[in-house]
């Protein structure tokens, strides 16, 4: 989406008499944009020769000061402040490297900002101690400069989310997404992106969250992420942080995103220790509340302010690593460090959004290459640092299509979510060769995994109607495309809403979903909903069965639950039943079958357990809600006219373990 001002003002203007004035290559003039800080790529200068030159940027009606950025061989990137708004911009080239003339060249650009007001933010939060110090792992140098304390430690961690912004903007872009990207939670307060004119700008909040935890049990030693000999059972990092999230209250009461740094992470160098306390690289969530959370021990070397960007990036100090972490042996240079220390705080800020592991790019280890967005020099190379030499410093394809439809990367005219369709899964059934997928929020993704790595995706996030509810697929193409029958292909289903689905063994499925009854010949199962226990014996519940030429109907069930289904008895009219699950009591409902009724459809909330569950049947009865609410909402019926519902099956214990319908061709 591109903003143009109606104006003559609103073109891109340069020095027309010399093609050496900068051109901005990754950004049209007057676009729109949805970020405060705008990563910049451009050209200036001669491109048939090597040199070192800078460009100045100016800030035309913005209270941000001028800064000064690289330029490599004609290549250049900054960083761009913005205010809400048309935001009239100069690139002012120094010629002297190449000219001697030595009259600057400027080119004024033009940039539409928008902030997405209307989503929620990524909160950023810094978890302290109760009894904490208040101090980071640091160099001498950078302690005696105070920059190990917390004002700086906010200071740098608000530079990063920018910096986290800008490149995920540019991202979203390259992919054809348009510029959305996730907005920080802002403040109006004492701003700390530049060290020139700090002054009070809208910027992001920094929320200080101190801990009922102590030093004491936050570097507990037996729960550190490092420590090969750590003990399973205590409270880990993630739960002190949730805990302490949820104890300092808003904006944590209620669903929210939040990229969390653990103050008092420290680097053990003691004989008995050797590795960091105090920190954990992980990125999730559970209940109202999705969480990334990392260390402090390399913050040491990010920057502080946009002015220290490269800088920073570029720092080939050796890291001291008597009293420094050199993270998984990476950090070995101060601008490694700050590699690192952003680049997988970022993979789990990813985590948080719902990205999984990926081949490349952030999700692998791809943020060793972090720099490489925002600088177009690297310590010990000769090349510049175009968008193509970048590597792994990019979101995965299928990163980029979850964010297309992630709430926080909602762009203004596109509707929110439908609340009835949030917690929606996938459904999967067999159909001969065919794989058919249901989701009714809309499916975006679909991944194929062998042995949890991804090995290749489909995506449906261009769909024309952009309402893709319902997918084919031949199994045999998907076995030879992405793996083969000696390798279990895991399939997942990324639904419109955020939802994911797995199928944990497409060939399995395939298999086992086939069955043969008496009478009725060559049938279906669908996919099962709950988690299944391979101890537990499968029943298989038909609506009608045949004896000696005489049809038995289904004509009751019983259903047991409290807030999820305990057990369900079925009669059939000789008498006979069968029961999924475990009478233990609870609320009894009963539902009566009339003559020539059976049920053609069950809608299903499931976790690890069926939750809840009602009926519908052929005579367009539907029964009352039996159970809870918890877990993701499916609707089981026949995949379509062709085929009818013959039966259920399903596993239970002491609950209703797994449901799931069985059909055929209808004859």
């Amino acid at each position: 989406m591109k903003f143009y001002v109606s104006n003559s003002g609103s073109s891109c203007t340069k020095n027309e008499s010399s093609p050496y004035a900068p051109v901005i290559v990754n950004v049209e003039n007057g676009e729109l944009v949805h970020q405060r800080i705008l990563l910049i790529y451009g050209r200036a200068g001669p491109q048939d020769m090597d040199f070192e030159s800078k460009i100045t940027v100016e800030h035309h009606e913005n209270n941000f000061p001028s800064t000064t950025w690289q330029v490599f061989n004609s290549h250049f990137k900054c960083l761009i402040h913005l205010d809400s708004g048309l935001n009239n911009i100069k690139f002012i080239l120094d010629t002297k490297p190449f000219s001697s003339d030595s009259i600057p060249l400027t080119t004024t650009f033009q940039v539409y900002y928008s902030p997405l007001l209307q989503n929620p933010p990524l909160n950023l939060a810094i978890l302290v101690a109760k009894d904490s110090k208040e101090i980071i792992d640091a160099p001498e140098e950078k302690e005696k400069s105070g920059e190990n304390k917390l004002e700086s430690v906010k200071a740098k961690l608000r530079c990063a989310a920018y910096l986290w912004q800008a490149f995920t903007a540019e991202q979203m872009s390259r992919n054809e997404f348009g510029r959305r990207v996730f907005r920080l939670d802002e403040e109006w307060t004492e701003d700390t992106i530049s060290n020139q004119n700090p002054g009070l700008r809208q910027t992001a909040r920094i929320h200080i969250i101190r801990s009922s935890y102590t030093l004491k049990q936050i570097l507990d030693p037996d729960i550190a992420q490092q420590n090969p000999n750590r003990v399973d059972g205590k409270k880990d990092l993630y739960s002190i942080f949730m805990d302490s999230l949820q104890e300092y209250g808003a904006p944590f009461d209620k669903q929210c995103y939040v990229a969390g740094l653990i103050l008092d992470t420290h680097y053990d160098t003691s004989p008995n220790m050797g590795f960091v306390r105090g920190h954990a690289a992980l990125g999730g969530g559970w209940g109202n509340i999705r969480l990334g959370i990392f260390g402090s021990h390399l913050t040491h070397a990010w920057p502080r302010h946009l002015e220290e960007v490269v800088s920073c990036f570029q720092d080939n100090t050796i890291t001291d690593e008597t009293r420094l972490s050199n993270d998984s042996g990476e950090s070995g240079t101060w601008w490694r460090c700050c590699n690192i220390g952003i680049g997988a705080f970022l993979h789990e800020v990813g985590h948080c959004l719902t990205a999984p592991h990926s081949p490349s790019g952030i999700m692998s280890r791809g943020f060793n290459y972090l720099n490489r967005t925002f600088t177009v020099k690297e310590p010990n190379n000769p090349l510049p640092m175009t968008p193509s030499e970048e590597e792994g410093a990019h979101w995965y394809r299928s990163d980029v299509v979850r964010f297309r439809f992630h709430p926080c990367f909602r762009l203004p005219l596109e509707p929110p979510a439908k609340i009835d369709l949030k917690d929606v899964g996938a459904d999967f059934w067999i159909l001969n060769d065919f794989l058919l997928v249901k989701c009714l929020a809309g499916i975006s993704l679909i991944e194929f995994y062998i042995r949890n790595n991804i090995v290749g995706y489909l995506d449906y996030s261009n769909d024309e109607n952009n309402n893709q509810i319902e997918i084919r697929l031949k199994i045999d193409e998907i076995i030879k495309n992405y793996g083969d029958n000696n390798n279990i292909i895991k399939i997942n289903v990324v639904s419109k809403n955020q939802n994911d689905t797995f199928l944990e063994n497409l060939q399995k499925f395939s298999k086992e979903s086939k069955i043969i009854l008496p009478i009725y010949g060559k049938a279906f199962k669908s996919n099962y909903l709950g988690k299944i226990d391979e101890s537990l014996t499968e029943v298989k519940v038909l609506f009608k069965k045949f004896t000696e030429n005489k049809s038995i109907t289904l004509k009751r069930m019983v259903i047991k639950y409290e807030n999820i289904i305990n057990s369900i008895t079925f009669y059939w009219s000789d008498n006979t039943n069968l029961c999924i699950g475990r009478d233990r009591g609870g609320v009894k409902r009963e539902f009566l079958f009339e003559a020539e009724e059976k049920i053609v459809e069950l809608k299903v909330n499931s976790g690890w357990y069926i939750d809840g569950f009602e009926i519908k049947t052929n005579l367009g009865r539907r029964s009352e809600w039996f159970g809870g609410h918890g877990g993701s909402k499916h609707v089981l019926e026949v995949p379509d006219n062709e085929y009818e519902m013959i039966g259920l099956y399903g596993t239970g214990n002491y609950y209703v373990n797994t449901l799931g319908i069985i059909y055929n061709l209808r004859i």
